[in-house]
């Protein structure tokens, strides 16, 4: 039991940082598509974003969430805790955003070629700053 654990951990925090990556980047990607002008590389950039959504972020956020899961329900953790409840509602919370915002809105423009929607920036920083709580969470588990 102890080493089916530390396996799904490690895999849990690889998952993690799988996230981290496609999120983190996104964001770099969609600062940069903000200021061309250039339609080949508005084009491109959407493209970009896109493939950063379904290789890293939809990815690392299903496995990243289901293993966190495991790790409550084989770990010992109660599900009564706060911390629990809080990282499960903001990983559900940036499921959804990537699931139903970002990921219609991403696809629609790498097909069309056309402009991202600022929204989809935004909430690229917002994913972020749900990444840097469950961290906290995750590390400190305050209550």
């Amino acid at each position: 039991m102890e080493s089916s654990i530390l396996w799904t951990r490690t895999l849990h925090v690889l998952a993690a940082l799988w996230l981290t990556a496609g999120v983190f980047a996104s964001a770099v990607v969609l600062a940069l598509l903000k200021r061309t002008s250039d339609p080949a590389g508005r084009a491109f950039g959407a493209r970009t974003a896109w493939r950063l959504l379904t290789v890293y972020t939809l990815p690392g956020a299903l496995l990243t969430g289901l293993l966190g899961l495991y790790q409550v329900m084989a770990g010992g953790f109660a599900f009564n805790r706060g911390w629990v409840h809080l990282s499960l509602t903001l990983w559900v919370v940036l499921l959804a955003i990537v699931l139903f915002v970002q990921s219609p809105k991403l696809r629609q423009a790498a097909r069309t070629g056309g402009a991202v929607p600022p929204v989809v920036g935004m909430l690229t920083h917002v994913n972020a700053l749900i990444i840097v709580v469950l961290v906290f969470l995750m590390a400190f588990k305050p209550f």
